[in-house]
């Protein structure tokens, strides 16, 4: 332990370190003056400070006091002033600008000063003991929802774990069906407020006409149809979390009106003269290459810098393909009656490609449980069942090499992108939402591509 001594006097400079001298594992530093000790503590990590409340000869001089503050500042957590005379306004005065004890100048001795030093190991002992079971439980605690065990998700766990206690706003990325949701259910479960709300708000799936009296709220008459006060999501979330999810597609007149909120932490409803406060948190959520977006200008730089702060990617399957046996065995325990897959039908499970990811793999699972008639869950069983669905890696190198040797001159990539939208839209019956679950893209991305292709033969 680091124990500095200051005092403009040498005399007292050597009684004090010899008194420290008796107790083992002290290294003991001196200064005798205001400006040397500010280099001390600059240089050294000091525990406990001796300070005289006079560094010179002018009794007026009281700049140990200020020092005093200068060293709190600096992180020194124990400082024990020194005076040669016993002034009741100075007393006051140190003990509330944190001196840890005061002591006279005629009074440095052993059986006074020791003590002091061991109550302050003692009680430094006890801080780091308490911060160490603390590191122990914050290291155990669970990150719920977030299964696995490869090197991915244990990363993916850490940064959930350090974001989830701040209130910040969050950007969680990553692909559709990686696991976004879950992110943000474990970012709220293990926040400040894990009893408040969960406001869910999906910005591409609400008209771009409701989305602000949905986030806002409106008074009664605001617009045609109100005929009631309505109260938004960001009443409704209170001191909980408001989930952005697919933010990509919030309007980018709403996006000024989110960074305001995000900046000032106040709001007001469509229609409403009166500003309320914002106290919960905000997390979004977004496939999207948002950064690409604001390029494009379809995405507010301000808002993009305001919300990346911190990001949370959630990898995709291929990047933790190790824990496929621990989510099938997951998936598998959520289902009505008991499923357990063989080593063959594991194996055949991980060599597929998963292009939708951890939701992919769990609508496999469901379909195992209603199709599948025995309990023991083989490789034979899951072919039986997906026979056309899914492409293992040699066939989709196949497919690669017969789009690159195509005889036409165009844009293969659109060609390939036209004929798989076509066949998943001819396979889910004309229902977009059930062929983008097929692709594995958002609803979204299906209606562009339709309503371009009408737009150009028109």
């Amino acid at each position: 332990m680091n124990v500095l001594v200051v005092d403009d006097q040498r005399t007292a400079r050597v009684i004090l370190g010899e008194i420290l001298s008796a107790e083992t594992g002290l290294t003991v530093l001196e200064a005798s003056s205001a400006t040397e000790a500010r280099a001390i503590a600059r240089e050294h990590a000091i525990e406990l400070a001796f300070l005289d409340v006079r560094l010179s000869f002018d009794m007026r001089d009281r700049d140990g006091l200020t020092l005093l503050r200068d060293l709190r500042e600096a992180n020194v957590r124990s400082v024990v002033m020194v005076s040669a005379l016993r002034d009741s306004t100075e007393i006051r005065e140190a003990f509330r600008s944190g001196a840890e004890d005061y002591i006279l100048k005629d009074e440095l001795e052993a059986e006074l000063i020791l003590p002091i030093v061991q109550r302050v190991r003692a009680r430094q002992r006890l801080e780091a003991e308490v911060q160490r079971l603390r590191a122990q439980v914050f290291t155990a605690r669970d990150v719920p929802g977030i299964v696995g065990t490869s090197p991915a998700i244990q990363r993916l766990r850490e940064v959930v774990r350090r974001v989830a206690s701040s209130d910040r706003a969050v950007l969680v990325t990553g692909e559709s069906g990686s696991g976004k949701e879950q992110t943000v259910r474990a970012l709220h479960a293990l926040g400040e407020a894990p009893d408040q709300p969960l406001f869910d708000v999906n910005c591409g799936a609400l008209p771009e006409s409701l989305v602000e009296s949905y986030l806002f709220g409106h008074e009664r008459g605001a617009f045609t149809g109100a005929e009631r006060r309505h109260e938004g999501a960001l009443a409704a979330v209170g001191r909980g979390t408001l989930f952005l999810d697919e933010v990509a597609e919030l309007p980018l007149a709403l996006q000024a009106k989110l960074l305001r909120v995000l900046e000032t932490r106040r709001y007001r409803s469509v229609g409403g003269t009166t500003e309320r406060n914002f106290d919960g948190r905000v997390i979004a959520a977004t496939h999207a290459d948002l950064a690409a977006r604001v390029d494009a200008g379809r995405f507010r730089e301000d808002l993009y810098h305001r919300l990346a702060v911190l990001v949370v990617r959630v990898p995709n399957l291929g990047e933790r393909r190790d824990d496929i046996p621990a989510l099938v065995t997951h998936f598998a325990r959520q289902q009505p009656r008991p499923l357990h897959f063989d080593e063959g039908a594991i194996a055949r499970l991980m060599e597929l490609p998963w292009p939708g990811n951890v939701r992919e793999l769990r609508n496999v699972i469901d379909r195992i449980a209603v199709f599948c008639d025995d309990d023991v869950v083989t490789a034979g069983s899951i072919d039986a069942i997906l026979p056309t669905t899914r492409v293992s890696s040699r066939p989709m190198r196949e497919i690669v090499d017969a789009v690159l040797d195509m005889e036409s001159e165009g844009d293969r990539l659109a060609a390939v992108e036209r004929a798989l939208v076509d066949e998943a839209i001819r396979r889910a019956g004309g229902n977009k939402s059930e062929a983008a679950r097929l692709l594995g893209v958002h609803r979204k991305r299906i209606e562009r591509r339709v309503q371009g292709r009408s737009s150009s033969s028109g």
